[in-house]
């Protein structure tokens, strides 16, 4: 483009008569009588001079500060490989929190072993009988005794004698009041127990909310709730469509609604109308947990530690149920009395029944509550990184303070045929025979967890949801928790069963308790 000459010339002289100021590249400062002042680039300033003002200490000018750094740089170390190249390594501060949800199956270790009532007299698993005490020889002649004798159709053994403070795990079916008159058979009166309940299934749901920084440290608070586990074992009905049962009743049937089952208390009760027991635990749990830098880093690779504490909550409660005839009778068994053999209906022989007190209900009803808090230290291993799959894994191990809250309570507890017979005619039915108890014990449990989760970009794949808002940050999960704690009372074995006029109290039996739950959830990252 070409322009005029004179063109040219009027714009120079415009330019000459333009008015000149000064044009400073920062503002005045400093004590200065009205003199522009720059401020060094290195050294320390005075707060009292740099402009803008109120800037923090440690403020610095380019080009102590680079106007092509970032801001956002949390750390940084130069260092020089083992081929003596130099290298810089730069974190960008990237906090990432994330929060997830799952639903969980969860299982509880079963409620013990302890059989129903007072300890009983050991069972011989060869003569189907009672264990006794052996009878020594010392080494001189032949087994002493001239031979035990039949009883029921079972052989005693001619080398042991029946002594002992603990109860005969038989009932006085015949209402004699003679030992022999019990009938010694293991299949027509099982002794029942905690054995009958296996481990417990429920559903339940857990939690987990936190962040992690670029360096790898971080802090994440999680939770989970069982919901009530529970198992029940009964054996017969106090009603038939919707008619409580009477001797009356009985008597009319013949008694065959009776079914035996055993308790051991003063004697042993044969519950014979009903034998109801349950068995119920719930557990809520929190932990809060700080991870350190990594200490083993590589591709695709960390280990961490964390050190954090713990509160958790195990309900457990059991409860029985029985309801006693009042009768006496014979039973419907063939020789040998072997289960299942033809004739045998372990029922009460039709016309032999002989009432001997009347129909009574007895009922227990215990619960432990432990309340477990404390520290706990562990590490955290990653494999992978947030791409398509990453797996995760904790192992913890705590120490707790345990608070346990016993509670004990009932009512009829006792055999009321061996009070009557060998209790000097002492009736339980005409006494209160109710009972409760309570009690609080301190004491230390430890804790073992094992954990491991994994983590996988699936659901944008999905149809329909992976059409969803926010769900390209969100992750399916699948893990398996593991839960050991020490030291750990258990309602149904907590129980120390005494006969009327004694009563069953507290007496805390403690053993190893678990729980596994499987999660299935999601987990939001942002």
């Amino acid at each position: 483009m070409r322009f005029p000459h004179w063109l040219k010339s009027l714009a120079s002289a415009l330019v000459l008569t333009a008015t000149a100021g000064p044009v400073l590249a920062q503002g005045p400062g400093g004590p200065g009588a009205g003199q522009p002042m720059f401020q060094p680039a290195y050294g320390a300033n005075d707060p009292g001079v740099l402009y803008p003002q109120g800037v923090p200490q440690g403020y610095q000018p380019y080009p102590a500060i680079s106007p092509l750094g970032s801001p956002n740089i949390a750390w940084d170390q130069t260092f020089r490989d083992d081929n003596g190249l130099w290298f810089e390594r730069i974190l960008y501060r990237d906090r990432e929190f994330f929060g997830s949800i799952d639903v969980t199956y969860n299982r509880i270790k079963n409620a013990g072993d302890k059989s129903l009532g007072s300890p009983h007299i050991p069972l011989d698993p060869v003569s189907n009988g009672l264990a006794g005490f052996n009878i020594p020889t010392f080494g001189q002649g032949a087994t002493p005794g001239g031979g035990g004798g039949v009883v029921a159709g079972v052989s005693l053994p001619t080398s042991r004698i029946i002594i002992d403070r603990r109860v005969i795990p038989y009932p006085l079916s015949t209402g004699l009041p003679v030992l022999t008159a019990a009938r010694i058979n293991n299949d027509i009166f099982p002794i029942r127990g905690l054995s009958e309940f296996g481990d417990a299934d429920s559903a339940g749901i857990q939690g987990g909310w936190g962040f992690f920084n670029e360096d790898g440290t971080g802090m994440a608070v999680n939770g989970f709730w069982s919901g009530a586990l529970g198992q029940d074992f009964t054996m017969g009905q106090d009603s038939i469509n919707g008619v409580p049962i009477t001797q009356a009743i009985l008597l009319a049937s013949n008694g065959t609604l009776l079914f035996p089952n055993l308790t051991g208390n003063l004697g042993t009760t044969k519950y014979d109308l009903l034998f109801h027991m349950d068995t119920k635990t719930s557990v809520i749990g929190t932990d809060l947990n700080f991870y350190y830098p990594p200490v083993v880093r590589s591709q695709g690779f960390q280990i961490r530690p964390l050190i954090g504490g713990r509160y958790m909550f195990i309900d457990e409660n059991f409860n029985f149920r029985g309801i006693d005839s009042g009768f006496s009778y014979g039973l419907t068994v063939v020789a040998g009395g072997a289960a299942g053999a033809a004739g045998n209906t372990f029922r009460p022989t039709a016309g032999t029944l002989t009432a001997e007190y009347a129909l009574y209900e007895a009922t227990l009803n215990s619960s432990v509550r432990s309340n477990l808090a404390g520290p706990q230290v562990g590490i955290r291993y990653d494999f992978g990184d947030n791409g398509a799959l990453k797996i995760s894994g904790q192992t913890i191990v705590g120490l707790m303070g345990n608070q346990e809250q016993f509670s004990l309570s009932g009512n009829n507890i006792g055999d009321q045929q061996g009070l009557l017979l060998f209790g000097g005619g002492l009736d339980m039915l005409a006494a209160d025979a109710r009972f409760a108890s309570r009690r609080t014990v301190s004491h230390v449990s430890p804790l073992f967890e094992q954990g491991i989760n994994a983590e996988m970009k699936i659901l944008e794949r999905l149809p329909i949801i992976r059409h969803l808002p926010g769900i390209e940050d969100t992750v399916f999960r699948v893990g398996w928790t593991a839960t050991v704690v020490g030291e750990v009372a258990r309602a149904g074995n907590s129980i120390d069963w005494r006969g009327f006029p004694g009563t069953p109290s507290i007496r805390a039996e403690r053993s190893t308790w678990w729980t596994t739950r499987w999660n299935f959830g999601v987990e939001k990252r942002f």
